[in-house]
């Protein structure tokens, strides 16, 4: 995108002359057009005497991610105008409240401030303000999606005067860009402000080897195999009489970056030139024509033509594409009419005065996404993550009734299992693939027809599961099973420990679910008893925290003093009763290496679910912040059949010479085997041993019949799911 002419960044800023421009642009006869200016006049006000680091007027900033708006993106919408210039109001000015803006200016201009302002009154640290704010732009974005466009605008003037900030500043300012806002501008389908966007924000991230790409780039433009290529397009069209627009693009920096891999490198791209090739005509068959034109003059790469017209891409985007290969480079091609150009330039925003055009599925399809993944209960790097998939390449698979669903690469089963029904993913046993039985971690491939079978009973979901999805609706669902599992097994432990505690100490057993109780609530601002249960079970809130307070409205069996002295002294510890094991709640610790079953094994707590060590593990003795009563002695209900097994994955290395089948060999012979692999080498030996464990009993006999001495370097984990067997 071009820079604005009349914003240049200086310490003078003339707000007369920029309403002047303003109102080049505007319908000064339509009412509407005055709450803009109105607008103006009271961002002034607000932000009279504050400055920007470049010494500008702070005014300066709102006026130009309203210009940006008019003239890079040509909205004129007033509402959208209007809360540009104030976007910032909320924020930096704290006698002004979404009420008074709503009072002032009506609920549509309040509503996409509000969207835009950051969450910086909260009592966190700034990497979860900072996630916060994400999911609070995305959750508003997806009721009005001005406040995504809006937030585009802004984030794209700070990158252009970003040269002022510090440098961890633009650092910040810049990795935030590329994880979040480029991707978001690409899922709108604006590719012109999506490639400025990376431009600025990975030359600030990578100086050196930017300037090294850019400058290999300039040659790019004129090379005389790129200019060669130009012109027999030309000549060919000619010949064919099929009137054409032929754009070449060099490729920008966002195409060389890798964000998995966080690399910014040329070899991260197949081809460095693209050229576009638009028919003068809105007859879609032209495009087929033209495509044929261009593969009898250029040799295509086989297996790279992609037909985005039949199946456009999620964000509407509608193409040909085809890669040829002349004089030792390759080459994309994109075929297109003038109204699929328009939406390829500029997407969303090509619609947008004339938004009852836009298609309601798309719409639809937008805020769906930016809702999902603004809801993610998971932490910030894995709603960065969703946010970034979305860009991945694309896969198209169908419905036995031949319904065509578009899914990233990578995707899996129950990615389209979630996407047809929530309830059918939480279901989803596998799926009949072209007519296969595969498992719901089968990833999807062009072109597949998929039947998803539907199991009886709820399953219960594996956490991996939720990374090996690459959609937001799947993830989510995912999270919030997850979650909620975790929750109720929270809520069941921290009412065992208050039950225990309250026996200890001589209270009576019901006072917990008293009226008492509600005076606890208020203080520790929770809303119900089985909140306070959870917020126990997960070592949020201390027992005994919950015991002083009971102390103060109740008869006291006990003396406070001699309360406190029974809270300081080791008394004997909470008891954990495990009746099984399930992968989303319990983990076993990697610094002592406890096994299901074994004796001596204690508990810690968290939000995760519980974690268990041996009784003497190290680690756990020198945290000077987890006194004895922080650790809950583990019980084991032996003897009973799990209702579902666990996959056990143990892998033992040695380096003694002799051979480990014989180690192997001693698994007990009722314990189901799935498959064994093992490796030999100069460092020794090593086998892995994937079994189905249906009990304490089955754990603690095939635990034990492995010798310590044979498995030193002992590893182990535990699925809900087969595939890991």
């Amino acid at each position: 995108m071009a820079q604005p002419v009349s914003l240049k960044t200086s310490n003078a800023f003339d707000v007369e002359r920029y309403r002047e421009a303003m109102a080049c642009h505007l319908d000064l006869g339509d009412p509407g057009s005055q709450l803009f200016f109105q607008a103006l006049d009271y961002a002034q006000e607000l932000h009279r005497g504050q400055v920007r680091k470049s010494g500008a007027p702070y005014i300066s900033h709102p006026c130009a991610v309203a210009e940006i708006l008019v003239k890079e993106m040509g909205i004129l919408d007033p509402e959208m105008l209007a809360a540009a210039v104030l976007h910032d109001v909320i924020e930096d000015v704290p006698e002004v409240s979404f009420q008074s803006l709503e009072r002032r200016f009506g609920s549509v201009v309040a509503e996409l401030v509000d969207g835009c302002t950051k969450m910086t009154r909260s009592r966190k640290d700034r990497a979860a303000l900072k996630d916060l704010t994400h999911s609070k732009i995305l959750q508003t974005a997806s009721r009005r999606l001005g406040v995504l466009v809006i937030k585009l605008a802004d984030r794209l003037h700070n990158l252009r005067t970003l040269h002022y900030l510090s440098q961890p500043k633009r650092q910040r300012i810049a990795q935030e860009t590329v994880e979040i806002y480029a991707p978001l501008a690409a899922k709108l389908n604006i590719f012109s402000l999506k490639r400025e966007l990376y431009h600025l924000a990975l030359s600030y991230l990578y100086p050196r080897k930017s300037k090294k790409i850019l400058n290999t780039l300039k040659l790019l433009d004129t090379d005389e195999h790129v200019l060669e290529m130009e012109q027999r397009l030309r000549r060919a069209f000619e010949e064919a009489g099929l009137p054409v627009q032929i754009r070449r693009r060099v490729k920008g920096l966002g195409t060389y970056y890798d964000s998995g891999k966080k690399t910014l490198r040329l070899t991260n791209t197949e081809n460095r030139v693209d050229f576009t090739i638009v028919v003068d005509t809105e007859d879609v068959r032209q495009c087929y024509f033209a495509l044929g034109v261009v593969d009898t003059l250029f040799r295509p790469v086989p297996r790279t033509i992609r037909d985005f017209i039949a199946n456009p891409k999620n964000n509407g985007y509608m193409s040909l594409h085809t890669r040829v290969h002349f004089r030792g480079e390759n080459y994309l091609i994109k075929i297109r009419t003038q109204a699929m150009d328009q939406w390829a330039r500029q997407g969303l925003l090509s619609q947008w005065r004339r938004s009852a055009q836009i298609d309601e599925a798309y719409l639809e399809e937008i805020s769906d996404f930016l809702r999902t993944i603004g809801e993610y209960g998971g932490g910030g790097a894995q709603r960065r993550h969703l946010i970034q998939l979305s860009e991945a390449e694309e896969v198209t698979v169908y419905t036995p009734l031949g319904d065509a669903h578009v899914f990233p690469q990578g995707s899996i089963v129950l990615d389209f299992a979630y996407k047809i029904h929530s309830d059918l993913g939480n279901h989803c046993k596998g799926a009949l693939v072209n007519g296969r039985f595969v498992r719901p971690t089968h990833v999807l491939s062009d072109g597949e027809t998929v039947e998803i079978l539907k199991a009886a009973e709820r399953l219960d979901l594996d956490p991996d599961l939720e990374s090996l999805c690459r959609t937001p609706k799947a993830r989510s669902a995912i999270n919030r099973e997850v979650n909620r599992r975790r929750r109720d097994y929270a809520q069941w432990v921290g009412q065992e420990i208050l039950r225990q505690e309250l026996e200890h100490h001589g209270f009576p057993r019901n006072l917990i679910t008293s009226e008492i109780t509600r005076l606890i609530l208020d203080v520790l601002n929770l809303k119900s008893v089985q909140d306070l249960f959870v917020q126990v079970g997960q070592d949020l809130v201390s027992p005994h925290l919950v015991l002083y307070y009971l102390l103060d409205a109740t008869p006291r069996p006990v003396t406070q003093a001699k309360l406190k002295a029974q809270f300081d002294q080791d008394h004997p510890r909470n008891v954990l009763r495990v009746p099984a094991l399930d992968p989303v709640i319990h983990k076993f610790a990697g610094c002592c290496h406890p096994f299901p079953g074994e004796r001596g094994v204690v508990a810690t707590l968290s939000e995760r679910g519980i974690t268990f060590h041996r009784g003497n593990c190290r680690d756990l003795s020198e945290r000077h912040d987890l006194p004895s009563q922080r650790l809950m002695d583990v019980r084991w209900v032996k003897g009973a059949t799990w209702t579902r097994p666990i996959y056990a994955r143990l892998r033992i290395q040695t380096k003694d010479k002799a051979p480990l089948l014989h180690v192997i060999g001693s698994v007990p012979g009722d314990i189901e085997v799935c498959h064994v692999h093992g490796h030999f080498d100069r460092s020794g030996q090593w086998a892995v041993l994937d079994v189905v464990l249906r009990g304490f009993d089955d754990a603690r006999r095939f635990f034990g019949a492995f010798p310590p001495a044979s498995a030193a370097l002992e590893r182990y984990s535990f699925s809900a799911l087969p595939d890991c067997c």
